[in-house]
């Protein structure tokens, strides 16, 4: 998540969307008054003070972000996001999950080890995801962010937000990538369905298909 008064936007990081990608690369360009949570050294550490704080975090929403720094910043600054495919995103959830060292006071990460494979991981609690329709909406429901990338045009789309926030066209580079084959050879019909049901919201805004 990053809030630049440097150059009036902010960046809500969903989940596996390329967020460590994009915070990496804005980064280096921002001020020294400039607020980003985690994907970096100083943002993880940041985030970790924030949180004790009850603060924001990383992953904050649309919502949470507005009500910390007030409707006035909010409205004013240039906000954007990105999505992804919800049925490619579990996949991703799942990989990064069995190839990650991190773990959480929970044990999650631990937990999806010890599943079976990614039909297991679906029918399990441990798949509950927002969707991203969730992250970027206000208390009504309404979507409430200038502009929404996605995932399948990152490069495009990424290229498209630095010339609005007037940056030069930055690189992303490659991060938390997971090693998988192409999202559909993992789903059958129930677990297709599950997803279609679950980010019913998600698909039916961002025209997404299986």
């Amino acid at each position: 998540m990053i809030i630049s008064h440097k150059y009036k936007f902010i960046f809500i990081h969903i989940r596996k969307c390329a967020g460590t990608s994009i915070t990496r690369a804005l980064a280096p360009m921002l001020g020294e008054h400039d607020l980003v949570l985690g994907c970096t050294l100083e943002g993880e550490k940041l985030e970790k003070e924030a949180l004790k704080n009850g603060g924001l975090a990383k992953h904050s929403t649309a919502l949470q972000i507005m009500q910390t720094i007030g409707t006035e910043i909010w409205n004013s600054y240039f906000k954007f996001t990105f999505v992804r495919n919800p049925w490619d995103l579990m996949v991703s959830h799942y990989h990064w999950a069995l190839e990650t060292n991190w773990d959480d006071a929970k044990g999650y990460t631990d937990k999806i080890k010890k599943l079976d494979d990614f039909e297991d991981y679906i029918l399990s609690p441990l798949s509950n995801r927002k969707n991203c329709t969730e992250y970027i909406s206000d208390m009504n429901g309404n979507i409430n962010i200038d502009y929404i990338g996605k995932f399948d045009k990152l490069s495009n789309d990424f290229h498209a937000v630095c010339q609005r926030i007037g940056l030069p066209i930055l690189k992303l580079g490659a991060c938390n990538t997971t090693k998988h084959f192409q999202y559909k050879k993992y789903y059958n019909p129930l677990t297709r369905d599950l997803i279609k049901d679950r980010f019913a919201r998600d698909i039916q805004y961002f025209d997404f298909k299986f």
